[in-house]
Order: C-alpha cells, then sequence, then structure tokens
C-alpha cells in the first residue's frame, strides 16, 4: 500500500535538530562580519600610513636634493599631496590631507628640512562607528631631512 505522503526515515530526536544549524549562522553572522571588517579596516589604515610616509620622504628628498633648482614650499607640498591623492585608499568620502613644511631660511647644509602630513581616515563599515565610539582616527607622517 502506498502511503499519500512520504515518511522520514529519521527519528524524531534528529528532526528536532533540523534548524539548529540555521539560528547558529543568524547568531554568529553578524559578529563575523564585523571581524571581517575590522581586518579590512586596519589593512587600509596600515597602507595609508605607509602613503603618508612615503608621500613626506618624497617631498622631503625633493626639497634637500643637492642642485640649483631646489622647489619651493608651494611645490613640495603639491609633490606630496598629489602623491596622496593618487595612492589613498578610502571607500568613504576622501578627505584631503593638510600638508605642512618647514624649511629653514637657508636651504644649504645642515640646515633641516621637515614635511608632515596629517590624514583623517573613513573607514569601510566602521568608518561612521568610529564616529560613534570616537572620532575618525587621524593618521600623522612626518619626516626630517637635512639640506645637501
Amino acid at each position: 500500500m502506498m502511503y499519500p505522503y512520504p515518511t522520514s526515515t529519521c527519528d524524531p530526536s534528529e528532526r528536532a535538530q533540523s534548524g539548529v544549524a540555521s539560528v547558529e549562522l543568524a547568531l554568529m553572522l553578524p559578529m563575523l562580519l564585523l571581524m571581517i571588517d575590522g581586518v579590512l579596516e586596519l589593512g587600509l589604515m596600515f597602507h595609508n600610513q605607509s602613503v603618508l610616509t612615503s608621500a613626506t620622504r618624497i617631498a622631503a628628498r625633493a626639497g634637500v636634493a643637492a642642485g640649483v633648482g631646489k622647489p619651493s614650499v608651494a611645490q613640495m607640498t603639491a609633490l606630496a599631496t598629489a602623491y596622496c591623492q593618487d595612492n589613498l585608499i578610502s571607500p568613504g568620502a576622501k578627505n584631503t590631507p593638510v600638508v605642512e613644511v618647514e624649511q629653514s631660511n637657508d636651504a644649504v647644509y645642515p640646515n633641516p628640512l621637515r614635511v608632515s602630513i596629517r590624514y583623517q581616515f573613513n573607514g569601510l563599515i566602521m568608518g561612521g562607528g568610529w564616529g560613534m565610539l570616537t572620532s575618525n582616527p587621524t593618521l600623522q607622517a612626518s619626516t626630517v631631512m637635512y639640506n645637501e
């Protein structure tokens, strides 16, 4: 005789566990996504910090290199800003870095040249969430070189 509905071959205790995996996933997925976002944001912050350090180094090196045509403070600022604009990764609103160049009156040896950059970091998901806890982190880099 055929039954109108198929019968289950599992016992009743197995049927009671049928939705447990879905519930566990629903409970753990937000935490897993938050951890993945945290790893991505830290990676972006480290990358952007490296870019800022490179930008200060490039601008300072251009400013202290031996030669007749040393760039002006405005040219060094433009060089660092352009490098940052080309290489910074910001998934949210892209902020413009603030570049400060401190050049002594005489650009000759052994007078120092200091290039500093500040950048307000906006992250992915936590970028807005940082504002709830604290303000968005400000990344900074500075390079001091002596004129040749």
